[in-house]
């Protein structure tokens, strides 16, 4: 009798319903994953590879514009344009060399950079300027293949977004925003799975990474009152119901009811994470973003989310118009809360790991 062979996605998949010890953060070898050696460097080499890009493109532009090169806008949008697309070329046909990778980063960064310099030039309101940036970087998203320029064309795509919002006078327009950031960070990050075998892996991790640090990044927008945005609990409400969504799917997955004793501490621990996050959302979007590391044991999103967390708290502490006595209290409210997070989900891991060992 002969049976069918089980796909590499299809095999993660149930390992990950099990509950199974699967590192998500690590590279799949170049067979499988179609991964080049600059995409699976370390994380930690892509940001020093990132900065060093920075650097080459400022000093490139800045040889472009002694030697005479570019002296109107017209020469910016054309030098930006050549650029990009020599970039583009340059890194598709040499994928797998680092040295030819950095050299196209520091190119398609120059690029963009005269670009946007070239249409900004031209008399065009902030409005224009910011729809062509979203354009931009969503063509160069799809035609560079990087994977650390692409998580910068989700960040600068948001912050554009973000931009036109307040242009156009509508920044509570902004809590949408933010639960869409969240829901399509729980999307990517839920079904990876399947992405790191199909058509679509490539874009798997700068888009997952992309769309967390964007969602943090307009949390941050709490902490700039001449922005304009009021009424926060409108995201707060939203990132507490994507919240509740990922706290069912880790208790569907760990065989656990949502009326059992840890499915309870979890509706509780939400709704009291609600209290402090009524003005700093970026609470709930920081203990999304951490249930997602935990849940695809993935380190570096704990990383992320952890800082993000301990800065959101400090904010939220800061922020307050009490005594400090009241906010010593709140400390300590906070802290028994995360506590009991940790209790809930140290009981629901350790009876299932408890499971499979034995």
């Amino acid at each position: 009798m002969s049976t069918s062979p089980i796909r590499l996605g299809e095999l993660l998949e149930q390992l990950g319903q099990r509950n199974l010890p699967v590192r998500s953060d690590l590279p799949l070898p170049a067979d499988l994953s179609g991964a080049n050696d600059a995409e699976s460097s370390p994380w930690y080499i892509k940001a020093l590879v990132g900065i060093a890009a920075w650097i080459a493109a400022f000093f490139l532009g800045a040889f472009l514009g002694v030697a005479g090169l570019i002296d109107s806008t017209e020469s910016m949008l054309i030098f930006g344009s050549v650029l990009i697309v020599i970039a583009v070329v340059l890194k598709r046909l040499t994928r797998y060399s680092i040295f030819w990778g950095q050299l196209a980063f520091a190119v398609v960064l120059a690029g963009q950079g005269l670009l946007i310099a070239g249409v900004g030039l031209r008399d065009f309101d902030v409005t224009t300027i910011a729809l062509f940036v979203v354009l931009l970087e969503v063509v160069i998203f799809a035609l560079y293949p990087d994977a650390l320029h692409r998580m910068l064309s989700v960040l600068a795509i948001t912050a554009a977004i973000a931009v036109l919002l307040y242009e156009q006078a509508m920044p509570e327009l902004i809590h949408g925003l933010i639960f869409l950031l969240a829901v399509g960070a729980v999307a990517v990050w839920q079904q990876e799975f399947r992405l790191l075998t199909s058509r679509w892996f490539p874009v798997r991790a700068p888009l997952g990474y992309g769309l967390a640090l964007s969602l943090f990044g307009l949390c941050l927008l709490t902490l700039v009152m001449e922005y304009g945005a009021t009424l926060w609990w409108l995201s707060a409400a939203g990132l507490a119901l994507v919240l509740l969504y990922l706290a069912y799917r880790l208790l569907y997955e760990l065989e656990r009811p949502l009326l059992s004793p840890v499915g309870l501490w979890a509706l509780v621990a939400v709704a009291l994470l609600l209290i402090p996050a009524y003005q700093t959302p970026g609470i709930l979007a920081a203990v999304i973003v951490l249930l997602l590391g935990f849940w695809r044991n993935n380190v570096l999103l704990m990383g992320l989310a952890t800082l993000f967390l301990l800065f959101f708290l400090s904010a939220y502490y800061y922020n307050l118009e009490i005594t400090l006595l009241n906010k010593s209290y709140i400390l300590m409210g906070t802290g028994v809360v995360l506590l009991a997070l940790r209790f809930a989900f140290h009981q629901v891991v350790g009876g299932q790991y408890g499971d499979v060992e034995a």
